[in-house]
């Protein structure tokens, strides 16, 4: 091999040497450059992750907050509505007392309304009557038993009352500590009959005293309308002896 040959090829050696270097850097800082930016992918997804996360917590959060917010709109209506039931109730107690206030000297009314109707009417049942008043009376100091109750038996007493407008009954009774059968007709006329059978007479309003019956027919008839008042006899068309009130003109 000539000289010449021999320095080309060192020439070339020398030149691929040096041109390997700079290859070898270039591939070092490619390779750097690469790990770089896998580690910057790495991070973008990791924030990627982060920012979905703080997405979805913030969704969840503002859900929350809207149905905190709907569940606080619905609490405050519903506060609203109990205040004014409590404030309804509070006027009812205020008018509750206001009316016991006033029902109690009204039932006292009634009563002595009703005592008087009884103490001026046909004297019927009168031991009856008078004590159902009594216990009325009674009933009013009762604490046991509410306002309500208490007005309830006052007007129960009163339809008693009305509903002997209505009946005819029989039944016995005493007259000066003696027993007799009773007939009452509503409560417009009332008769009596000794246990014997002999002695009549009935009550006259006029001068609230008993008069006697002397008429034959009359007490036969007492004695039918007694039975037809017991229901063992057929009801009919009875003339009995009645002294009404003449109505003024």
């Amino acid at each position: 091999m000539n000289k010449f040959c021999k320095t080309a090829i060192v020439l070339s050696i020398l030149q691929i040497s040096l041109l390997a270097n700079p290859v070898d850097k270039s591939v070092k800082v490619i390779e750097k450059t690469n790990n770089q930016l896998k580690s910057y992918q790495k991070q973008i997804d990791k924030n990627e992750l982060t920012r979905e996360e703080l997405l979805n917590e913030y969704k969840f959060t503002n859900s929350s907050l809207k149905s905190t917010k709907k569940y606080n709109e619905q609490l405050g209506k519903i506060v609203k509505s109990q205040e004014d039931e409590i404030s309804s109730l509070d006027q009812q107690l205020v008018d509750i007392e206001e009316t016991q206030k006033n029902i109690f000297p009204l039932m006292k009314d009634m009563i002595k309304s009703l005592r008087s109707l009884i103490e001026q009417d046909t004297p019927f049942l009168l031991e009856e009557r008078m004590n159902r008043v009594s216990k009325l009376e009674s009933s009013l100091d009762r604490a046991d038993i509410q306002t309500h109750e208490k007005y309830r038996i006052i007007l129960e007493a009163f339809k008693i009352e009305y509903d002997y407008a209505k009946s005819i009954e029989s039944y016995q009774d005493k007259i000066d500590d003696k027993t007799y059968n009773f007939l009452r007709l509503g409560r417009t006329a009332l008769y009596y009959q000794s246990l014997d059978l002999k002695d009549y007479g009935y009550f006259n309003k006029e001068n609230m005293s008993w008069e006697k019956i002397t008429d034959m027919t009359s007490k036969s008839n007492i004695r039918k309308a007694i039975k037809i008042a017991k229901k063992q006899q057929n009801v009919s068309l009875l003339n009995l002896p009645f002294l009404a009130k003449k109505e003024s003109k």
